[in-house]
This record gives structure tokens, C-alpha cells and sequence, in this order.
């Protein structure tokens, strides 16, 4: 679809201005009376292309077009916001206009209005008919119902086509902007930003004028509201009573407050139809049911008969947040309001719907206020529908509702007390119990508390243990805060021996295969913070130096006698918690959720703990915040390939399992000052900070340990040229294959293998197969292609775009700066988004893999598996997009893999690695050798040759070379001989085996006859000439 141009360059440069901005209406109404009447385009755009069609004679369209009469008015008239003066040429320019109206046709004009109405369809919505694009905020129907006017969109036309809409009802806004086909110059993104902030401002003035409409009217309906009486249809199907809730003529009627302010109401009809008050607020709006000031504990639910029926089985209050969306903000409110008052969030449990709304707003509510989960428990035959605790109430015995929100709440009051007093924050629960994330520094205590009870043993319970938290007095004795046993002697004395500051234990561990059995920890350190630690059980192995050692170092204060070291692993053993949890014993994927050291990410994250006997884990630690990365590091990738690979990189970690993809990585190339160092503390950034990039200073076994701390992660490691070059080879096959050297245990019997997969970025000034041969070794192809050499010499060393930064050192310092600020929350958020996302992502990565930009153009095996990785690092890059986290634009991550593409191939050139390896070493060979250890094979009299070779013949002006079986080992050494014999036939350099199978042919040399490989140097690819 493009204009007639005199060449190809006007053609090309005419269609991509054609889609840098969609065409504004045409106007129907312009005067048919002569070309004085015309206007032409104030859109730039616009202008630009027509007057590309004319730039070189004024007359580059097709010859044949009529005239431009009063017709063509209707073609080219254009409604705009300025009129604009005809230029001298305006003859031609109509002309042109009525060409692209001719080739494109009307849709070429509402191109923008047909994107904007697929993007409010695509979100779920209703799209109105007619789309206005006049920068007017206007209302339609999101869901079809006449009555309904709870959609919304601004749409502006002018310069590149721009909008938001959404939904009053659901309080979703989404940002829209017409896909030009570029990237916008910086003129356009600042009208761009200037247009979305007039949106913006439009959006929350009319929200806040709907909010205060609404508002008006829901207090006044509220007043005229009577009470509601228990025998509603709604209420006798659900089994509750009215619990507050007003009668408006036949609707159920639940105010929506803050503070006692009532913003918004909530309409039930008798057949249980629900909806808002149009305009009303929603957010951190709730009703409450019951009084929380008495209270031992408040609830939170979603729905009003969920909330009434958690009430009436409990007799706990319960706050209603009316949607998912709104629990959060609700549980917040109420952690706030009431900051003393254990929270118990009541999850609906939505199976069938996707992403499951109702169990991942209540668990990550009850993450981020440090409260109790509970989840609704229907059995082995739970019915299609059944959600929540109605629900469960309606088909299982009321009791049970009653257990599984008191029952948790008991199981797990002592130690919610111990966290308000301690002021530990992140604490949660599902059903089994409870556990803590985070902790902040212990609040000011009494130095001595006394006993509710008599909490020493008597001589009859003795001997036992007994945890103080503080200073605790009994008897007119002292007793300081820790562990104490208390016991008899011989003679039945009564005495008690202080062990060890505070530490519980809270619950059994063990991994999916009933090993490597553990106990969760929970203590309290020398700064009187409180701590938890998931220990090994065979740490207790021997003495039980090792678990001592860990928790002296965590801030354990231990006594240090004999007695006392005993004690303590018999009080770590003494008796096993009901509590259950499942361990992971490495970084990485457990199920659905993602474990990192000091957190679990997933919907399933309250059922799992990182386990691990070493106390410092000091990778995936936090700083800074995420919109500080997205500013300093992320926006400026845009246009810098190799850094928007490093940082795909580090999101390609956790898509390996997704993909069933192998490990390996890519390793930057280039002289010393280059950036190197620089793409990979960016990439490192998403996971960690300073102390998460590693060093090739390490053996192969050391090697095995750090592959394993990155498990599903990025690995990143900073100059080849430190390691031993004999030990780079095993150290890439080993990193590439995810597997450790298998190892004899102390019986000689086999020992578990280390297992890991990882992404790989590597630094260095030389290349693997470079550094290898250092060390005596030739690289193999299937190292090559486990790590990719990718050359570091872009327009300004690692970089080609600089951000208005003054050199390509600055720009290198600037992200420097940015990784030692920043870090650590990119890789958080993205396992947040993928840990939730049930997409088939070995599907989309086929798709990436089936695009030209990443064809193997027929290329070996090898090109095809490089090909696989770059598309791993696309599709890795695209996702962190979608999610939000990285802000570039669409493809941009495509567009870098498919340049690293291009530049490791031109760095390797195409074919089998392996192939081309053989064909060099002869020809290697004959350049070393030609005139030393060859001879001409019809010389009549020869010098003899030591260490003879062979011969050679000339065969029409190229030379033959004559191998002995001897030499020709000698040139193929490194290589499967039969195999490298193979690849020399393929190249033509090796005629076919004779009949009998052998590929050496009978000579006569000097009178004698030998057998001898005849191999035509010209087939080589050198310059072996005569």
C-alpha cells in the first residue's frame, strides 16, 4: 500500500511516514467551488507525506489522475483544528491526497477509532458505537444495559492519536496510544505525556465530581431506608440475617463507609443481582458487622453474606470490602484503625476463575498487614460454584465454618501476641499456621514481667523445658528471658540451667519426598529483634558444632558449657511441632511458587520455606525502589541492545522451567573499558545488588556451589581471564547442563548429584574457544553454543544510544550508579505477575523461534539451538513488558535478540561449529607442514624428510596432499577420526571410500607402493596453492 513514486527510496520513505500517524475524518461538508476553497492538512504527518510524494517534480504521482475539481473536495478536506494557508503547490498536494484516498480508502482515515474500540473490547468491556475523538470525556454502556452508563473514554485525534477509558463500576483505568510503527521523537513524547496529563486531570475531576454526586444521594436514600426485615429472599437463600443492612423499596440496602461517612451504597435485589450506586466510591470503602473495639479479633470477607455468615458462626466482627479488588486497601484500613487487633483474612476461594481473585487479594492482604488466611474447606466432592464461607456453611455443618476461623485464630494467638509485642511485621497463616517474613526492631519492654500462672514445672513435670521471652519473675526468683531446663538431681533436688536466649520452634520441614527433614526457628538476637531459621536436622549431626555456629552467628546467645550444648540440641529435639511446611533446599521454583531466600512468591507461598544450613544468603537482597531502576536503568535500554539483553537476561532465569528450556547464557566480548563489566550490573540489578555478581576466579567445583545459589535465576560472572583456562571448558559444559561432577560419599557409595538451571551472563576480554586454548584445550561446539560470544563493540563500546549523556563512560557510570541504588525489586514484581500466569509459555516460545528475525536461514543444528536462546531472551524481555516492568515499548526485546542474532553469527559465521573446526585444523596443518614434512610425490630424487607427513601432487593448478595414516591422525587429533574423515568427504576435500570401504588410496611412490589420503587443499578454504 503505497503511493506511486519515480523510485524505491521515495516509496519506502513514503509508507513509513504513512503509518507515523493515522488520518483525521474526512470532511464531507467542503465547499465544491473551486480549489480556493481547499484546505489542506494542519496535522504535520500528513503534510509530510503529501509533500513527499511531490518533493522531486511536483508531479511524482501517477500521470493519469484527473484534475482535482469540486469531486475531490470530499476526498481531501479534512477537518483540523487550525486552518492552515495553501502553499503554492496545493494543486499537487490535493493531488496526492486523492491518490492516498484512492489506494487506502475511508479506513485509512479511522484507522486510530478502530484500535481504540478493540482496546475497550479487549479489556472486557462493551465499546459504544461511535467513538468520539474530540479530547471530551464522554460515558457509554460497559455492559450492553441501556441504563448503564459506568464506561468512560477521552480520545484525542491530533498529532499521534492518544486515550484512556475504563470502568466506573469496576474502578479499572487503562492508557491507550496508537501504534505508529517507531518509536516517538522527544517532541512527540511530551505532547504525548502533556495529552495523557490533561486526561488524567479530566478523569479525576469527573471522578471526584461523580464521587460527590453520589455521595449526596446515597445519604439521603440511606435515611429514607428501613430496616430489613430477616424474611428477604435474599436473606432466607443465604441463611443470614439482616446484620445492619437497610430495605429500600424491594432491594437490599449496605452502606459503603469510611470513617463513618457513607460515600457510596450497595443495592441486593431479591434474586441476589447486585449492583453500585452510580458514580459512588469504592475503594477503601466497607461495612461494618459487629463491634471491633471489644473484639479478640476482626475478619474481612468480600461479600455481604459471606461477611454475615462469618459473623453469625463466629461472633468475630467482620469488615465487608465488597469486591477483591478492594480487600487490600480495606485490610490496610483496618490494620490502621485498629493497630493492635489480629486480622484474619477470609479468602473466597475462586478455583474456576482465572488467576484465582478472591485467595491472591486475601493472601497478599494478609502478607502486606501481617495477618491470619483462611480459606474455606469443601472436601474431596466440592460442588462447581461453591467459593465461600456461605457456601461452605450452606453444604458442610455450621461447626465448620466455625473451626476453620476460631480453630485458626486459637492455634495461633500466642504467637500473634508475641509478634505484637516484638512489632514483627509480614505475618501470615493459612489453615496449618502461621509464619513470619520480616521483622522490625523490638519495641520497649517492662524489664521484669510477672507470671499469669505458675509456669515453673513442679517436681512431678520435671524434666522439661520452658521459654521465657522476657525477664520473668517467679517466687521472688529471677528468671532471664530464654530457654531454661528445669530438672532434679540424685538426690531430688529441684534446679534449672539457662540454655539459651529465646528460640522456638514453630514447625517440622521436610522437601516433597519426606527427606531433608528440618525445624523452623524462631528467636531472638542480641539486638532483641526476632529472627526465623529453617535448620537442617543434620546440623545436629556429632557435637552440633554446626548448628551452634549458625545460630551464634545469627545472635543466638548460647552458654557455652558441655551441659548447655547438650541441652540445646535435646530441646531441638524434644518434640516435634504439629505444624507442617514444605522446604526448599535451593533458590528457585517449587511448585507453582518461587522461593528466594528471604521470601516465597506464589499463591502458594504460605505452605513453603527456604531451607539451608549456611545463615548468609546475600544475593537477593533490596534496595532502593522499582520506579528509581525503571528510570535510571530500564528506560535507558531503549535503543541499547546489548544492555536490554543483559537485562532479558535476567528475567530468562525463571522462564527456563516455564519453557522447558536448557540452561546457558551469553558471554560479552570487547576490549578492556568497553561496558562489559557495566551489562552485568544491570542485569544483576533485577535480582540483587552489589554483592550478587560472582567472578570466573573459581574451580569447577566452586563453580557447582554458585550455580546452585542462582538455581532459576541469573548467574552472572564478571572475566573469563580470571579463571584457570583448563578448567573453562568443564565449567561450561557443567553451568550449561545444570548438573554437578557425581561424587562417592564417605561409604563409597554414589552422593546426590547438584542439580540447577540457570541463565548465564558472562564478561571477558577473549572469547571461551580463545581462553581454552590458553590452556591446551580446543572448544568444542557444544561449549560454543552454551555460551554465545557476543562481540561488545557497538557505537560507543557496549552502548549505541546515550540518553543525552556526554560519552559512553558516562553512561557506564550513570548505570553503575543506578545499580547500587536500585536493585533487587525488577525480579520480585516480574515472579509476582509469572507465578500467577497459567499461559503456555513453551507455545509462545515456538512462535518467537518461527519469526524471520530469528530464522536460522537453514543454518546447522547449532545456529537453530543459538537461535532458541535469543528467543528465550525475547520472549523473556516481552513478558517483564507486558507485566510493566521494564516501560519499553512492544518488540523492543525482540528487536535486541534478533540484533544479538545477527552479531553472533557474523562473529562465528553460519554452519557446524564442529565442521568448521575439522576443515581449519588440516589446513592448519598444511600451512605449518607444506614445505617441512611434505614432499613432490613424482620427484625423482628427493631428499628424505624427518617426521615425513606425506606428499603432494599438483592436480590443475592446485595442489593434493598425500597423507600418510600416520600424518593424517597427527592433522585430526582432538577429533573422532572416522567422523572428522566424514566431514573432510562432505567438503570435497576427500574423495568417497573404495569399494572395500576405505577411504586411503593405493600410491606408487618412489617405486614403492603405499596407501595414502589424497586431500585437495583448494576444498579447505585456505591458500594452499602450488
Amino acid at each position: 500500500m503505497a503511493l506511486a513514486c519515480n523510485n524505491e527510496a521515495d516509496q519506502a520513505m513514503l509508507e513509513s511516514m504513512m503509518y507515523e500517524s493515522p488520518m483525521v475524518p474526512v470532511d464531507a461538508t467542503a465547499e465544491n467551488d473551486g480549489e480556493e476553497h481547499y484546505r489542506v492538512i494542519a496535522n504535520p504527518y500528513y503534510r509530510r507525506l503529501i509533500e513527499a510524494s511531490v518533493s522531486r517534480d511536483g508531479n511524482s504521482c501517477e500521470s493519469n489522475q484527473p484534475t482535482i475539481t469540486g469531486q475531490c473536495a470530499e476526498i481531501v478536506g479534512v477537518i483540523t483544528q487550525h486552518q492552515v494557508d495553501r502553499p503554492t503547490d496545493n494543486h499537487a498536494l490535493l493531488k496526492a491526497a486523492a491518490q492516498v484516498h484512492k489506494i487506502h480508502g475511508a479506513d485509512f482515515y479511522t484507522q486510530p477509532k478502530t484500535q481504540f474500540r478493540e482496546a475497550i473490547q479487549a479489556a472486557g468491556l462493551i465499546p459504544p458505537d461511535d467513538i468520539e475523538a474530540d479530547g471530551k470525556l464522554r460515558r457509554f454502556s460497559s455492559n450492553g444495559k441501556k441504563s448503564d452508563l459506568a464506561g468512560w473514554y477521552v480520545l484525542h485525534e491530533d498529532g499521534i492519536p492518544a486515550g484512556r477509558y475504563g470502568d466506573w463500576r469496576s474502578t479499572t483505568t487503562y492508557s491507550w496510544r496508537a501504534d505508529i510503527g517507531r518509536p516517538m521523537s522527544a517532541e512527540e513524547e511530551a505532547a504525548h505525556r502533556a495529552r495523557v496529563k490533561e486526561m488524567r486531570r479530566k478523569y479525576e475531576a469527573e471522578k471526584a465530581r461523580r464521587h460527590s454526586e453520589a455521595k449526596t444521594k446515597a445519604t439521603a436514600i440511606w435515611q429514607k431506608a428501613g430496616p430489613a426485615p430477616d424474611n428477604h429472599p435474599y436473606l432466607v437463600r443465604k441463611r443470614i440475617k439482616s446484620s445492619g443492612a437497610k430495605l429500600y423499596k424491594d432491594s437490599l440496602v449496605i452502606p459503603m463507609r469510611t470513617d463513618g461517612d457513607i460515600h457510596s451504597l450497595q443495592f441486593i435485589r431479591p434474586d441476589g443481582d447486585k449492583r453500585f450506586l452510580t458514580g459512588g466510591r469504592v475503594k477503601d470503602c466497607y461495612f461494618s458487622i459487629g463491634n471491633p473495639r471489644s473484639a479478640v479479633a476482626l475478619c474481612i470477607a468480600e461479600g455481604f453474606a459471606t461477611a454475615a455468615t462469618i459473623h453469625e458462626m463466629t461472633g468475630y466482627p467482620v469488615a465487608v470490602a465488597f469486591n477483591a479488588g478492594n480487600v487490600g486497601a480495606v485490610a490496610k484500613a483496618m490494620r490502621d484503625k485498629y493497630p493492635g487487633l489480629p486480622l484474619i483474612l477470609c479468602a473466597d476461594d475462586d478455583v474456576q476463575t482465572e488467576g484465582n481473585p478472591g485467595l491472591t487479594a486475601a493472601t497478599d492482604a494478609a502478607q502486606s498487614v501481617g495477618g491470619l488466611l483462611a480459606l474455606p474447606d469443601f472436601g474431596i466432592d466440592r460442588p462447581a460454584g461453591a467459593t465461600d464461607f456461605n457456601d461452605m456453611a450452606a453444604l458442610c455443618q455450621a461447626e465448620s465454618v466455625r473451626q476453620a476461623i476460631v480453630g485458626l485464630f486459637e492455634a495461633n494467638a500466642e504467637k500473634l501476641k508475641t509478634a505484637e509485642v516484638s512489632q514483627v511485621s509480614g505475618v501470615q497463616a493459612s489453615n496449618d499456621g502461621l509464619f513470619t517474613d520480616t521483622f522490625k526492631e523490638a519495641g520497649e519492654v517492662s524489664e521484669v514481667s510477672s507470671s499469669a500462672g505458675n509456669s515453673i514445672p513442679a517436681e512431678s513435670e520435671r524434666p522439661a523445658y520452658r521459654i521465657f521471652d522476657d525477664l520473668f519473675e517467679h517466687g521472688g526468683a529471677k528468671y532471664q528471658a530464654g530457654v531454661w531446663h528445669f530438672s532434679t538431681d540424685k538426690d531430688g533436688n529441684l534446679f534449672q540451667s539457662w540454655i539459651c536466649s529465646p528460640v522456638h520452634v514453630e514447625a517440622v520441614t521436610f522437601d516433597g519426598s519426606d527427606n531433608n527433614f528440618g525445624r523452623l526457628l524462631r528467636f531472638k538476637n542480641t539486638l532483641g529483634r526476632w529472627r526465623e531459621w529453617a535448620m537442617p536436622m543434620d546440623l545436629l549431626r556429632g557435637a552440633g558444632d554446626d548448628m551452634r555456629g549458625e545460630l551464634l552467628s545469627m545472635g543466638v546467645e548460647i552458654d557455652p558449657s558441655a551441659k548447655a550444648r547438650n541441652l540445646l540440641a535435646s530441646y531441638l529435639q524434644a518434640k516435634a511441632p504439629k505444624r507442617r511446611m514444605r522446604c526448599a533446599l535451593q533458590v528457585g521454583w517449587c511448585d507453582d511458587s518461587f522461593v528466594l531466600p528471604d521470601a516465597v512468591i506464589g499463591p502458594k507461598a504460605s505452605g513453603v520455606i527456604f531451607q539451608s544450613g549456611e545463615r548468609g544468603h546475600d544475593e537477593h537482597t533490596m534496595g532502593g525502589n522499582l520506579q528509581g531502576w525503571q528510570a535510571e536503568i530500564s528506560a535507558r535500554a531503549v535503543g541499547n541492545p546489548l544492555l536490554i539483553l543483559a537485562l532479558s537476561a535476567a528475567f530468562a532465569g525463571p522462564m527456563l522451567a516455564r519453557c522447558n528450556a536448557e540452561g546457558g547464557g551469553v558471554h560479552f566480548v570487547g576490549d578492556s573499558s568497553t561496558g562489559k563489566t557495566t551489562l552485568l550490573e544491570a542485569g544483576c540489578s533485577v535480582w540483587g545488588g552489589p554483592n550478587y555478581r560472582r567472578s570466573w576466579r573459581a574451580t569447577a567445583n566452586g563453580m557447582e556451589g554458585a550455580a546452585a545459589l542462582f538455581n532459576d535465576c541469573l548467574l552472572a560472572l564478571d572475566e573469563i581471564s580470571e579463571c584457570d583456562p583448563r578448567e573453562v571448558g568443564a565449567i561450561v559444559y557443567s553451568l550449561g547442563n545444570g548438573r554437578g561432577k557425581q561424587r562417592a560419599g564417605r561409604s563409597g557409595n554414589a552422593r546426590a548429584v547438584s542439580r540447577w538451571r540457570c541463565f548465564i551472563l558472562s564478561s571477558g576480554e577473549r572469547s571461551i574457544a580463545t581462553t581454552m586454548l590458553e590452556g591446551g584445550h580446543r572448544a568444542k561446539a557444544g561449549q560454543a553454543v552454551r555460551l554465545l560470544d557476543i562481540p561488545a563493540a557497538r557505537t560507543y563500546g557496549a552502548w549505541d544510544k546515550l540518553h543525552d549523556l556526554p560519552s559512553g563512560t558516562a553512561f557506564s557510570d550513570a548505570i553503575k550508579r543506578a545499580s547500587v541504588s536500585h536493585y533487587g525489586h525488577a525480579g520480585r514484581a516480574f515472579l509476582e505477575k509469572l507465578t500467577r500466569d497459567s499461559r503456555d509459555f513453551c507455545a509462545l516460545l515456538e512462535r518467537i523461534k518461527d519469526l524471520p528475525v530469528l530464522s536460522a536461514d537453514g543454518g546447522e543444528g547449532q545456529d537453530r539451538r543459538a537461535a532458541g536462546r535469543f528467543a528465550l531472551l525475547a520472549l523473556a524481555g516481552e513478558v517483564a513488558t507486558e507485566y510493566g516492568i521494564t516501560g519499553w515499548p512492544e518488540g523492543e526485546a525482540l528487536k535486541a535478540a534478533a540484533e544479538g542474532f545477527r552479531v553472533w553469527r557474523a562473529m562465528r559465521g553460519k554452519g557446524n561449529d564442529e565442521r568448521r573446526q575439522i576443515l581449519e585444523k588440516v589446513s592448519g596443518f598444511i600451512e605449518r607442514h607444506g614445505s617441512g614434512r611434505f614432499s613432490d610425490a613424482d620427484a625423482t630424487n628427493e631428499a628424505p624428510l624427518r617426521d615425513r607427513a606425506g606428499w603432494w601432487k599438483e592436480r590443475n593448478d592446485c595442489r593434493e596432499y598425500l597423507f600418510t595414516a600416520e600424518g593424517m591422525r597427527e592433522a585430526l587429533k582432538g577429533f573422532d577420526f572416522n567422523r572428522a574423515l566424514d566431514v573432510l568427504q562432505e567438503a570435497g576435500a576427500l574423495p568417497a571410500p573404495g569399494a572395500d570401504g576405505k577411504r586411503a588410496k593405493f600410491y606408487r611412490i618412489a617405486g614403492q607402493g603405499i596407501k595414502l589420503y589424497p586431500v585437495q587443499a583448494d576444498k579447505l578454504g585456505g591458500d594452499h596453492g602450488a
